[in-house]
């Protein structure tokens, strides 16, 4: 099992951030001002409300991995961004977890202290960040609902979130401080 965790941000690939804020509105969420990450080549706006963790909506603007996700699996959950406060620690936690290292995590350890780790079936990636510190309040995406084979939802438990994220046969939704959001709603 990973070390302790505290959920920071869940991140959904739409084909318009513009609209999907639009629809996030009328539930009077924060949202967040757009930026445009010419480096990643996505446009992004966070929603929250003052809570520990957010929903980010990203957008792809020109070609590359976020370009490539949406054409290849369309919209829908990218990843799940989770804070620890060791990531050398926490990644070899997982060591017969089933979980899998994503090769630019070579890369991003180094530079930025993220892992990304991924498993075949389980629809996101997930986004290990070291912090110095947690800063621990109650969520603001207190659920994600996704469907997901009753013979990986043990890789949940593994990283820590099996009180956030739960196995549905419906399509992917979010319970974001108290108001369930349908991933097709973003669209």
């Amino acid at each position: 099992m990973m070390t302790k965790i505290i959920p920071s941000h869940v991140a959904v690939l739409v084909p318009s951030v513009r609209k999907a804020a639009e629809h996030l509105k009328k539930f009077n969420f924060q949202i967040g001002k757009e930026e445009v990450w010419e480096g990643e080549g996505t446009r992004e706006i966070y929603i929250e409300r003052d809570k520990n963790n957010s929903l980010l909506l990203m957008e792809p603007i020109k070609q590359g991995a976020y370009q490539r996700a949406l054409e290849k699996r369309g919209p829908g959950l990218h990843h799940l961004a989770i804070d620890v406060l060791n990531l050398e620690a926490s990644i070899e936690s997982l060591s017969g977890s089933g979980w899998l290292l994503h090769p630019m995590s070579i890369k991003t350890i180094k530079q930025v202290k993220t892992a990304y780790l991924a498993r075949p079936g389980f629809p996101a990636l997930i986004e290990v960040q070291q912090k110095e510190k947690f800063t621990e309040a109650m969520l603001f995406v207190e659920e994600i609902s996704i469907p997901l084979d009753s013979k990986i939802s043990h890789l949940i438990q593994w990283i820590g979130l099996e009180n956030i994220v739960k196995a549905s046969s419906n399509p992917i939704s979010f319970l974001m401080d108290g108001t369930r959001i349908q991933m097709q709603d973003l669209l």
